[in-house]
């Protein structure tokens, strides 16, 4: 597979835990080698172990909630893939590790800390010797210390790291003829807060000489527990550790550990990857570790001291012996590959102090240059400051102590208990100002979603978002979010994604969001490399956002390992506000069915209860009414209508049905033009209508039938049908009374009107102009 050389080399990371100092050292290798290689990166991060509690006791299913991340890897377009497996959770046993990289088998990938089968030439494997180097650690306690006694703190039992290091711990102590007993083995989680493991292998085992830890962040605990029982390690315990993390050196008493360069594997990932892509067949690399001594097993610090021809000494070489006894003590803290970059700034900076010593005038020192002197090495080299001022001490607990020192040697002591001071002094300026980043990026993710909650426009709800995360020090946003949420199972997200769609983005102050059905597809054909201005960053980082069950989509940011914490806190509030904004939705799309059913119920009500045809309540509708009316007006004088239009059956027969309903509409119009607000009208049948109205003028039921005659006479004479319009009228008066069956008074209504019709001149349908139908009534 040969990559197009019109684009730069794109490689996805797939890394877990970054929020200790091995993946934030490999991230950063990895990051200066593409920025060197101008190769772009994108790193996936899964599941960090600072979760919440509840987190840590669902841990299988917390981090399958994080690690769907990695399901959106297939729309990254990358050239080659980076597995840190070490740092992955929620992965365990070679099975896993296995069944999970034959999802991206079709790429060039690079593993590293688990040996796989290389059974094609586009994968290979970096790893480290963790046999050898803690075989080593372990001969120390055994050979070097004569302990016998050794407990073991593992990582988790199927990690692959953690098994080389069990099976160096168990070989060595069988190796000399020493007893293992089982309960004198642990096994934690590779997490610093492994406290109550430490704590019941010291309760069940009190007299242990020596504790080997699997790696540094256990140590953490081994030193909080024996704080905590009064155990003075170095003395009383000798703790070990593996990784030599930064925080080893101030430890106290500094810790023993196996140094492996994190740093340097991620260096080498990218260079293998990029080699892979472009075809070449890269072999496995096993890196070499080193065995560091420090004080926490017992040994003793390398101190300044006096040989006896000092003495004598003048005073340049007695400054050249003591620079090189600070250096020596210094760099022995650190790997072979740290040590001759170190001492090379470190002497560098004590000779200017020598020159200042030796020149200056007597009992005088320029501070000031002094200053600017050590001003100029701390920019230039940021070191490790508690392990150089542990050097500086055991030279001036020395020095200091001695009689009539040279003017020369007093005032270069003198600058190195300046030195002393000022390196504490920058020490406590670098705590004080990561103390304001933290305070600062503590308020970030509350004040993120402040007021976005009643937000009618979720377009406006992403911009805001961005601009937010943009304030926050964020650069190359890009919010993607899934077509509709994805619950996650024991294996990732129920549907691996196939696209995603570009919410917002935000890049150099320009910010950009998008509506609803607008929104850029991102899929295998527009894959995240080739969004606008993707490349343009070195490296960039993917989180999932989610809430619950629930999983919306991705952040994509270009930033530091350091904020990896802070973005996944950042990520669960937007799966939050994500979360309302569909519940939201979903709330709406209710709202709106329910409206639309109450509208079709409505109309459903009203067709069974109003006839469609007049628009007037049917006998149904009209009963339910009238009996309403009666109960609201008891003791009130009523009158009950009863009409007919007469002659339908003829209008149907000689016109058509249509003109019959013309003819009853046009008795409906008729009737609602002589009633009042609050009467009440209805038909009841084919060509029967009905009227209701409640009047206390007895003679009311004469003077409505008159004025509907005379309605009817009005629309014969405007209206220029073939037939004239005849209506029938029966009326009764009743008085309104609790329990009147309504039925009754329409049915006496009924029988005036047929007394009324049985009075009638004509018999047929009378036509315009004077003519008569055939058929009779």
């Amino acid at each position: 597979m040969h990559h197009r050389k019109d684009q730069p080399h794109r490689i996805g990371v797939l890394i877990g835990d970054v929020s200790f100092e091995f993946s934030l050292e490999l991230m950063r290798g990895m990051s200066d080698s593409a920025t060197n290689a101008g190769v772009h990166v994108m790193f996936f991060l899964g599941m960090q172990k600072h979760g919440t509690l509840q987190e840590r006791l669902d841990g299988r299913e917390a981090s399958v909630s994080h690690n769907s991340v990695y399901d959106y890897a297939a729309l990254a377009g990358v050239d080659s893939f980076i597995f840190a497996c070490g740092s992955l959770t929620g992965f365990s046993g070679d099975g896993l590790y296995q069944q999970f990289l034959q999802r991206y088998g079709h790429k060039p990938y690079v593993v590293l800390q688990e040996r796989v089968a290389l059974d094609t030439p586009t994968r290979t494997f970096i790893v480290i010797d963790n046999y050898q180097s803690f075989t080593q650690c372990m001969e120390h306690l055994i050979v070097d210390h004569g302990y016998r006694r050794i407990g073991y703190v593992s990582g988790p039992r199927g990690h692959s790291d953690a098994k080389q290091r069990l099976r160096a711990y168990m070989d060595a102590m069988e190796r000399h003829h020493l007893a293992v007993e089982p309960s004198r083995i642990v096994y934690g989680s590779f997490y610093e807060y492994e406290d109550e493991q430490v704590a019941n292998l010291l309760d069940q085992h009190p007299d242990l000489e020596a504790i080997a830890f699997a790696n540094d962040e256990m140590a953490k605990a081994g030193y909080r527990e024996c704080s905590r029982r009064g155990l003075v390690i170095g003395r009383d315990i000798a703790i070990t550790g593996f990784d030599n993390f930064s925080f080893c050196h101030t430890m106290e008493p500094p810790l023993t550990t196996v140094a492996q360069s994190a740093y340097r594997m991620g260096e080498l990932a990218i260079q293998y990857a990029v080699r892979l892509t472009n075809g070449e067949t890269v072999p496995p690399l096993v890196m070499p570790t080193e065995f560091i001594r420090r004080q926490s097993c017992g040994c003793s610090h390398n101190h300044f001291c006096y040989a006896p021809d000092l003495l004598g000494m003048e005073s340049a070489s007695f400054i050249k012996y003591a620079i090189e006894s600070i250096v020596d003590s210094y760099v022995m803290q650190f790997s072979s590959d740290e040590r001759e970059h170190n001492a090379q700034k470190l002497t560098a900076c004590l000779e200017s102090v020598q020159t200042l010593a030796l020149e200056a005038p007597e009992e005088t020192l320029d501070f000031g240059l002094l200053q600017r002197t050590l001003n100029s090495f701390v920019q230039s080299a940021p070191m490790m400051i508690a392990p150089l001022t542990h050097s500086l001490e055991d030279y001036l607990l020395r020095v200091l102590c001695a009689n009539h020192l040279p003017p020369a040697v007093r005032r270069f002591s003198t600058a190195v208990t300046y030195m002393q001071q000022y390196f504490h002094t920058a020490e406590m300026h670098a705590m004080e100002t990561r103390l304001y980043h933290q305070e600062a990026e503590s308020w970030i993710a509350p004040e993120l979603t402040r007021g976005l909650y009643g937000q009618d426009s979720e377009e406006e709800v992403y911009r805001c978002i961005t601009e937010r995360l943009a304030m926050a020090g964020l650069k190359h946003i890009y919010i993607c979010l899934l077509e509709e949420p994805q619950r996650y199972a024991s294996h990732g997200l129920e549907t691996v994604p196939s696209r995603l769609y570009l919410a917002a983005r935000g890049h150099d102050g320009k910010i950009q969001s998008y509506p609803q059905g607008q929104m850029p597809v991102i899929d295998d054909a527009n894959p995240f490399c080739d969004m606008h201005d993707f490349s343009v960053a070195p490296s960039m980082m993917a989180f999932s956002f989610f809430s619950g069950e629930n999983q919306y989509g991705i952040l994509i940011c270009e930033t530091d390992g350091g904020k990896s914490a802070l973005l996944h806190v950042i990520g669960l509030q937007l799966g939050m506000l994500i979360d309302f904004l569909a519940l939201r939705r979903k709330e709406q799309k209710v709202a709106s069915e329910l409206e639309d059913i109450r509208e079709k119920n409505e109309i459903l009500n009203f067709l069974s209860e109003y006839d469609e045809l007049c628009g007037l309540p049917n006998r149904r509708g009209f009963i339910a009414s009238a009996i309403r009316l009666n109960r609201e007006n008891i003791g009130k004088t009523a009158f009950c209508a009863f009409i007919d239009l007469d002659y339908l059956k003829q209008i149907n027969d000689t016109f058509g049905h249509s003109e019959g309903d013309c003819a009853l509409q046009a008795v409906s119009t008729i009737l609602q033009s002589c009633v009042t607000q609050g009467d009440l009208l209805g038909r009841i049948g084919g060509d029967e209508f009905v009227g209701l109205f409640i009047h206390e003028n007895s003679h009311y039921g004469a003077a409505f039938a008159k004025k509907l005659r005379l309605a009817c006479d009005v629309y014969n004479d405007s209206v220029q049908k073939p037939y004239l319009l005849d209506i029938s009228i029966g009326i009764t008066s009743f008085t309104c009374t609790q329990g009147l069956e309504i039925s009754g008074i329409v049915a006496e209504a009924d029988h005036y009107l047929y007394a009324a019709k049985r009075k009638r001149t004509h018999t047929a349908l009378r036509l315009r102009g004077g003519n008569a139908g055939t058929n009779g009534a």
